[in-house]
């Protein structure tokens, strides 16, 4: 096999599935692109939501300026970025959902081990660890809904989520595969400045056989493949996938790439 990868991720794996190209970069050319605030925005959150809750910060303003401290000297964010204010506010939602579910046990626990039928190992890292549930926080600038009906409005309920935005079919993949790691049943907790939804995997189906078979993939090519610029050859460059837009540099250092495996 080529010697390029030491081990497989749900992320990784799902850059795969959704734009290999973008993959072959990351992975087989060191790609490497700054964190957007989006990015910094859900790190932010995230943490902020796990220090006030072991340590029992229950205080609003105290909160908020956790998150601005964490957004502008940890992720070194821009406090100018409406990512900024909204971290503290997704951080609160957070904070109130995540408390149902009793006891952090861990955060950011790590799995690393064998996987059967996969000759690399696979890594996965979980946001939140509970007794009887793994949660996976997903900071989002919109949560997606349906505009609420009549009866809706009477009632004071909001929209009906739109499925087509949550729960996405690669934060899917990786929950299922979670799942199966760390043998809990895992969540996902979607959350805007204004709103948020948790999802759970319900009666979905074969994103664990979906992710498993891009790792079993991700190993042949690498096993038929002798150099780099072979795997480059086997997909043409394309820039049609949504990650493009968040990877400032990617293009330009794909087609460099894409131009010097066809020489």
């Amino acid at each position: 096999m080529l010697k390029v990868i030491e081990h497989h991720s749900a992320s990784a794996g799902n850059t795969f599935i959704d734009c290999p190209q973008m993959w072959i970069i990351d992975k087989l050319y060191g790609f490497e692109t700054e964190e957007n605030a989006r990015m910094k925005m859900g790190h932010t959150a995230e943490y902020t939501a796990y220090d006030a809750l072991t340590n029992q910060i229950t205080d609003e303003e105290t909160i908020t300026e956790s998150a601005k401290h964490q957004y502008v000297m940890k992720q070194n964010g821009n406090e100018a970025d409406d990512e900024c204010g909204w971290s503290a506010e997704i951080a609160k939602r957070f904070i109130k959902e995540l408390k149902q579910y009793g006891k952090i046990i861990s955060y950011q626990k790590e799995f690393n081990d064998a996987y059967p039928g996969l000759e690399l190992p696979i890594i996965a890292k979980l946001d939140f660890e509970f007794e009887d549930y793994i949660v996976d926080t997903k900071a989002t600038a919109k949560v997606w809904r349906y505009a609420p009906t009549a009866a809706d409005r009477k009632s004071g309920r909001k929209g009906k989520i739109n499925h087509n935005y949550h729960p996405k079919p690669d934060h899917l993949r990786q929950q299922f595969l979670y799942r199966e790691l760390f043998k809990k049943d895992a969540l996902l907790l979607y959350a805007s400045a204004w709103d948020n939804y948790t999802a759970d995997l319900g009666d979905h189906v074969g994103h664990l056989d979906t992710i498993i078979q891009a790792f079993k993939t991700i190993e042949h090519i690498l096993t038929i493949a002798k150099t780099k610029e072979d795997v480059v050859r086997m997909y043409p460059l394309t820039f049609d996938n949504w990650r493009w837009r968040y990877s400032p540099g990617a293009e330009s250092f794909a087609r460099n790439v894409w131009n010097k495996a066809w020489k």
